[in-house]
């Protein structure tokens, strides 16, 4: 719990620091298809979950921008052995670190990491937190506050016997810029 405090006041106070700055602020709400390995003779169906949260592109250059906020991710998975199926539900607090490439004003792409913190489990043992998985994305606009994030995260093991997670994710994006 201290942990988590820890990156929700750090985040915060790197957000107001910036607030007076040229910085975007965008409140996300989608889906992910996440997938990963599991120890033989298991085997993993990918399930698909919710991402929802606030991020903000801070600028430090023309077009380059440091991209963080705070994500609840859900990362479920049904774990099949012989003829019972287990639901694993494992949810994080996700901080996006990100370096963001700006196009132009309505289109980036993104690659960095998320430090996610475990904060609910249900069937899964030993869930690695922090955990660090490389995000890859891009964030454009359709509208002039409205857009989307599409992204790809790639992370390593979330849970005992449970490893090489990944997952495709598709938020909207609402921004106020």
């Amino acid at each position: 719990m201290k942990k988590l405090a820890l990156v929700v006041f750090a985040t915060l106070g790197v957000m107001t620091s910036a607030a007076m700055a040229d910085v975007d602020y965008q409140l996300e709400v989608g889906v992910r298809q996440q997938s990963a390995d599991v120890e033989a003779p298991a085997t993993a169906k990918s399930q698909m979950g919710m991402q929802f949260g606030a991020t903000a592109h801070m600028p430090f250059g023309e077009k380059w921008h440091f991209r963080t906020g705070m994500l609840y991710t859900q990362r479920p998975l049904i774990v099949e052995s012989g003829a019972t199926e287990t639901k694993v539900s494992v949810n994080y607090l996700d901080v996006p670190l990100a370096l963001m490439f700006k196009f132009e004003e309505h289109i980036g792409v993104f690659f960095g990491f998320q430090l996610g913190l475990n904060i609910d489990k249900t069937n899964a043992e030993d869930v690695k937190s922090p955990m660090l998985p490389i995000v890859l994305g891009t964030s454009f606009k359709f509208a002039p506050n409205m857009g989307a994030v599409l992204y790809y995260d790639n992370g390593d093991e979330l849970a005992a016997g449970i490893e090489k997670s990944r997952a495709v994710g598709a938020n909207l994006m609402i921004t106020f810029d």
